[in-house]
């Protein structure tokens, strides 16, 4: 148990050198924009926090008695930066916004719970503190129940998030391969999973529970893991975090636009003649931006018409196209000598996957099946 306990304590010292360093290091080299601030305050928290966790001892309390109840206000910091951190990374807006502050206010909350502790003379605490069993306890009253319970509602409503944006995407990409950030919402239902045991941790210390008790220190092993894999991320794959276009969600549907009828189809007549002149889906970078340009139409105007007249997203009205194209050559005895992989790509395809998946819906069968045709 000694060993266990003194080698967790230097991997989490490990982890918060490694982490200020790292975060010296993005500071010097990148940019710096909402989201780099922001995920290197969520390293840095968590850091600290797993420090605190792994000296949650009588002896380190009575040295230092001020940092006691320290861990309790940075909980209230967890969820507002995981949801800020996906918000920023999936809209691809690294600037701050205005409704951003309105996340600082559990912060605020909890700090004004917490202050008349903070604010009592060190003697006072220490006197407290000597009767260790009894603080420990109140680290399982209701301050830190409403904190874990804060951390689940943000990770909920930050996946919540990633499903709108990702429909949004469709309605701004042809080819949505490269931006799915499949990796935010892995790293969410990690944090989710580690948010669920440490509340049965939690509640096995509160309750005095066996085995479930010892959740609560070495949870702390995978959530240090976890801010390594984010630096991992962040140095491997920069793309991720500084090279995507922003897509607004939209908040209100079209309704509101008040296109008349007799405008839309004029939109969509024009679009269905560019479409068969230029055609434009074999484009593998086509975004509604580029069609608008061409168009020279107000970009929400084309996404009206294309939703409402061909009751399909962008995304999906554009690959139907690419999908006829790859029909067309795959019958053409000009193209036999050519992969279906040739094909898919010739036919504005960025990857073989999304060919694939686009060709069952739209021909309802694979495309080798569909070769062999008669």
């Amino acid at each position: 148990g000694m060993i266990a306990a003194s080698l967790f304590r230097y991997y989490v010292i490990a982890g918060l050198i490694n982490t200020t360093v790292f975060a010296f290091l993005l500071i010097t080299h990148k940019k710096i924009t909402a989201t780099i601030i922001l995920l290197i305050g969520f390293m840095m928290l968590i850091s600290f926090q797993a420090l605190l966790n792994a000296f949650d001892s009588r002896e380190f309390f009575m040295n230092y008695p001020n940092l006691s109840r320290v861990s309790w206000l940075q909980l209230s910091l967890v969820g507002p930066l995981i949801y800020l951190i996906t918000k920023k990374i999936s809209e691809g807006n690294s600037g701050w916004q205005k409704d951003d502050a309105l996340h600082a206010i559990p912060f605020i909350v909890c700090g004004c719970i917490l202050l008349p502790w903070f604010l009592k003379p060190t003697d006072e605490k220490l006197q407290l503190l000597h009767h260790f069993d009894v603080v420990s306890q109140q680290d399982f009253g209701w301050l830190n129940q409403a904190n874990l319970a804060l951390i689940i509602g943000y990770i909920i409503l930050a996946l919540w998030h990633q499903q709108k944006y990702k429909q949004a995407l469709k309605n701004v990409y042809s080819d949505i391969e490269k931006r799915k950030l499949k990796w935010i919402r892995q790293f969410l239902y990690v944090l989710l999973g580690i948010v669920i045991i440490s509340g049965l941790g939690f509640y096995g210390r509160k309750w005095d529970i066996p085995v479930l008790t010892n959740f609560y220190h070495y949870n702390y092993i995978i959530i240090v893991a976890i801010v390594y894999w984010l630096a991992y991320k962040l140095l491997t794959s920069p793309d991720l975090f500084w090279q995507l276009p922003p897509v607004d969600i939209p908040s209100k549907k079209y309704e509101k636009s008040g296109l008349p009828e007799v405008e839309l189809n004029t939109i969509y007549k024009s679009l269905l003649e560019y479409i068969e002149a230029d055609k434009p889906y074999l484009d593998t970078d086509l975004t509604i931006y580029k069609m608008a340009e061409a168009l020279e139409l107000p970009r929400h105007h084309l996404s009206q018409a294309i939703n409402t007249k061909s009751g399909k997203s962008f995304y999906d009205f554009i690959n139907s196209y690419r999908v006829e194209e790859a029909k067309r050559r795959l019958k053409d005895p000009e193209f036999s000598n050519l992969t279906i992989q040739a094909i898919a790509f010739d036919s504005g395809f960025n990857s073989k996957a999304t060919f694939n998946t686009a060709f069952s819906k739209f021909a309802g069968m694979t495309p080798s099946a569909y070769r062999k045709l008669p």
